[in-house]
């Protein structure tokens, strides 16, 4: 007696799953506001360069170059981004982001700085507003870290590490009710009358000889599900040479489009040529596990025992049927 098999799930959906890893967080940061006072002025650049290296240390967040920045300001060619949420929602469009946040510091007479900051998605969504307060202290003390604590404390109120990484999903409308027509009666037609006719009597007609069935052989079962087993351990591998590259390239500030931070040194260069290479090798290996793991199956499905496979698209990947009888 035999027993019909499936076989669900053939490691297809490696390759796809090993790919789709969580997309970086993509926040643009808006160029920082201050009042006009000479101890601000003075140390302007320093303090932009503190509120973009506050955003960062935010966590794992993906900040465009000053470069980019400074196109997608002229793109966006509006200067009330201070007021406008729309204004900082075509920043982070521009900016290839999706968040933009943005921060103004005062100073206010009596000596205590105030910052005023939120989030803005890029549709438009206010996503947080926080403010901060902190007396100036000693005034020996340097401006820039004093400014510096404060913006850290201002992103951590924005919950910016806590964001998330995709917007949700909108809810979809209701499908129309279509009721379809009323079916018409069925036309009956009589059967027409046919007159029996006589059959001739046919000679008799030897019984047919069944071919004897040729024996199931094991060999080529074995064959293809080693060939299945190793494509399945090299995809394996290729997929944790793939997580190591991106852990590297996360570690080494590279954006959502894989360009380093424009300060890079000759270190941090070299270490995400390791990252490329190493991403490189990854997808080769998966590349040859999909191509073994096909092989396998083409292994299995052309010997002679009544083998059959469907391919069902999924979400993130395929799944294989393969079914037959097992010896």
């Amino acid at each position: 007696m035999h027993f019909r098999a499936e076989v669900l799930g053939l490691l297809l959906t490696l390759p796809c799953a090993a790919l789709g890893e969580p997309r970086s967080l993509t926040v643009v940061p808006h160029p920082l506001e201050f009042d006009p006072r000479p101890e601000l002025v003075s140390v302007s650049d320093k303090l932009k360069g503190a509120w973009i290296e506050a955003v960062r240390e935010a966590g794992e967040v993906v900040t465009p170059s000053r470069r980019e920045l400074d196109a997608a300001l002229l793109e966006v060619g509006r200067k009330d981004c201070r007021t406008s949420n729309d204004c900082l929602a075509a920043l982070a469009v521009k900016g290839a982001g999706l968040y933009a946040v943005h921060a103004m510091v005062e100073l206010t007479e009596a000596g205590t700085f105030v910052v005023t900051a939120r989030v803005v998605r890029d549709d438009g969504k206010l996503m947080a507003s926080f403010t901060a307060q902190q007396p100036r202290g000693d005034r020996k003390k340097q401006l820039v870290p004093v400014v510096k604590l404060i913006l850290v404390d201002v992103i951590k109120g924005l919950g910016v590490k806590a964001l998330p990484t995709f917007k949700e999903a909108l809810d979809a409308p209701p499908p129309a009710v279509v009721t379809p027509p009323p079916q018409p009666p069925p036309v009956v037609v009589a059967p027409p009358v046919v007159e029996p006719v006589a059959a001739p009597v046919a000679a008799p007609v030897a019984a047919p000889v069944a071919a004897p069935v040729e024996p199931v052989t094991k060999t080529r079962t074995v064959a293809g599900f080693s060939v299945m087993g190793a494509g399945a351990a090299v995809g394996l591998a290729g997929g944790v040479l793939l997580f190591v590259a991106q852990t590297q390239a996360r570690a080494l500030m590279v954006d959502a489009r894989g360009f380093l931070p424009a300060t890079a040194d000759a270190d941090t260069i070299a270490r995400a040529s390791t990252a490329n290479t190493l991403h490189l090798a990854g997808l080769v290996g998966l590349g040859v596990g999909a191509a073994s793991l096909v092989a396998g199956l083409v292994v299995l499905l052309t010997g002679p025992s009544e083998a059959s496979v469907s391919f069902l698209p999924i979400a993130g990947g395929g799944v294989a049927v393969v079914g037959g009888p097992l010896p």
